[in-house]
């Protein structure tokens, strides 16, 4: 009877791949065969490795698959290369074959929705390609990258003003109407590259990526790809089209006259310059990432460093053995990776946290879900970091000492850290008069007479500092003020009700009428008591439901 063969756990014979495994040949002459689960890369071998593992068929014991196979293939070969790739799961004989779900998960923290499968209209657009790849080619885009930035200097001052001035509407809707379009166009880049080189691409569509939107476009089958040149170019090829189109725009931009679409041109042109860096960032799944994964020609490498820095962390604190051999260089990319997650994680919930908590109750049930997912990924990864140092050998009363010496540094932290809370606001200045202005529903942020004011002109993206003040010694007053106090819209003729604070003017000359305000509360607190204020302070807190329902009675 077979038994089934769990990922990382002692191989049991006789073996067979599991339903989910498949083993897929090179797309070109020489190159790698790739092991995949589910349509997901899991190693790469030789070809003599696949011919083995096709050989095994969950009937036959080590000797005699060795004995099929014939010189020079020996018994402990054929369990030698099992055993080295049970950790794939690809033995499991448990598993089934995955449905092709429109919606999955992949670690660390992506939700990805798949749209259609973009192969036939990839291979449509190959001759495209084609074009594109001739010396030429080269040459143009080249002069294009130099329309581009020749365009960007000559915009000038209008270019601060874009980007530290609030905008019409129509602006940011043209910019969004383009950048959705540009994103597609971004993942078919990745695709119609991997089409051109004989891959295919699997799936197209939306996803979650560290809580932000974004399209993909899975590539994976690249990795069959034999060239690491043609790897890498599959993997670049989505920024250099958010560089084409940003050149597009700025060129562009210098032959219309002052406009909405003028302004619109020239922060999208910026944003694709901006998204195309962004990408190039080596330490996240982007595709700086996969072009430097590509170019080294380690499959796996983010997951291969964390794993080569947590067996030095946990030898040199909990005493377990050091079972990976691996390059000095690996487990400090593996840091560099660890710390850019946590980073990108919590910039992404710091951005999406205010918007959600102005919807009411139902944004406070989806900050509360996103922190239990992100509380539930840091207890997973602590468990896996313990279980595994244990397996390795560490005794208990190292992992004892270090959980509890872990849980005090914290509380430490969480009763030393000081903040001082920032409520971002808006303002006014006319005939000499400032206040501070805060939406009338958002008036829980009470603001303290002595409260230090940075006041910043409201851009999208830059905020540049005008002058300070503070909050002043009078009550607040109901008042209205314009939409660009408190979001970047030029809209005119229109306002909001607002708490108005008095403020007074420290420094500063030449304000706008209106813009943005940060004020720094007086009151300093610890972290751990401003969480604890952030949490109780919520609707979802159970006393406010009973303080709700005594009010009704």
């Amino acid at each position: 009877m077979n038994r089934p063969t769990k990922a990382g756990t002692t191989v049991e014979w006789p073996v067979q791949l599991a339903p989910t495994a498949s083993i897929d040949e090179p797309l070109q002459e020489g190159g790698p065969w790739i092991v995949a689960v589910n349509g997901v890369p899991k190693a790469r071998v030789s070809a003599d490795v696949a011919h083995v593992l096709k050989v095994v068929d969950g009937q036959e014991d080590p000797a005699q698959v060795a004995v099929r196979l014939g010189s020079p293939w020996t018994t402990a070969d054929v369990m030698g290369i099992v055993r080295q790739l049970a950790h794939t799961g690809m033995f499991d004989g448990d598993a089934r074959p995955a449905e092709a779900r429109r919606i999955q998960f992949r670690a660390p923290l992506t939700l990805q929705f798949t749209l259609f499968n973009p192969a036939s209209l990839l291979q449509a657009l190959r001759p495209v390609v084609t074009a594109m790849m001739r010396p030429a080619a080269a040459i143009v885009a080249l002069l294009l990258l130099l329309g581009g930035l020749i365009g960007a200097a000559m915009a000038g001052p209008q270019l601060w003003r874009v980007l530290a001035s609030p905008l019409p509407v129509e602006a940011y809707l043209y910019v969004v109407c383009a950048m959705f379009v540009s994103t597609l166009l971004h993942e078919l880049g990745h695709g119609m590259a991997l089409s051109y080189f004989g891959g295919t691409p699997r799936r197209i569509g939306i996803m979650l990526f560290y809580l932000s939107p974004a399209f993909f476009c899975d590539v994976t089958d690249g990795w069959r790809l034999g060239s690491r040149k043609q790897r890498v170019l599959v993997a670049l090829a989505g920024p250099l089209v958010h560089v084409a189109l940003g050149s597009i725009a700025l060129t562009f931009q210098t032959f219309l006259p002052e406009s909405s679409v003028k302004d619109a041109a020239v922060l999208y042109g910026l944003i694709c310059y901006a998204v195309a860096v962004l990408n190039l960032f080596p330490f996240i799944k982007l595709d700086g990432y996969v072009a430097l994964m590509s170019a080294v020609d380690v499959p796996h490498l983010r997951k291969k460093s964390l794993s080569a820095l947590g067996e030095i962390v946990s030898s040199r604190v909990l005493g377990s053995r050091r079972t990976i051999k691996s390059h000095v260089l690996l487990p400090w990319f593996g840091l560099a990776c660890f710390i850019s997650g946590i980073v990108f994680m919590l910039v992404g919930f710091q951005r999406l946290m205010p918007i959600f908590l102005q919807l009411g109750y139902p944004g406070h049930v989806v900050v509360l879900l996103v922190l239990c997912l992100l509380i539930g990924m840091a207890a997973k990864s602590v468990y896996c970091f313990f279980s595994t140092a244990a397996r390795n050998g560490s005794a208990l009363w190292r992992r004892i000492l270090t959980a509890l010496v872990g849980v005090l540094v914290a509380c430490l932290l969480l009763a030393i850290i000081p903040v001082r809370p920032v409520t971002v606001a808006g303002y006014t200045y006319h005939d000499g008069e400032l206040n501070i202005v805060v939406p009338l529903e958002g008036s829980a942020y009470a603001l303290s007479p002595g409260d230090h004011v940075t006041l910043q002109s409201q851009g999208m993206i830059i905020h540049e500092n005008l002058g300070r003040a503070t909050v002043g010694d009078q009550p607040p007053s109901k008042s209205t003020a314009p939409l660009d106090t408190l979001v970047p819209v030029a809209l005119e003729g229109d306002s909001l009700p607002v708490l108005a604070f008095p403020g007074r003017l420290e420094s500063g000359t030449n304000l706008s009428i209106s813009g943005r305000a940060e004020i720094t509360s007086q009151q300093q607190s610890s972290l751990g008591e401003w969480l604890w204020d952030s949490v109780t302070t919520s609707p979802l807190w159970p006393v406010h439901s009973v303080d709700a329902s005594k009010g009704r009675s």
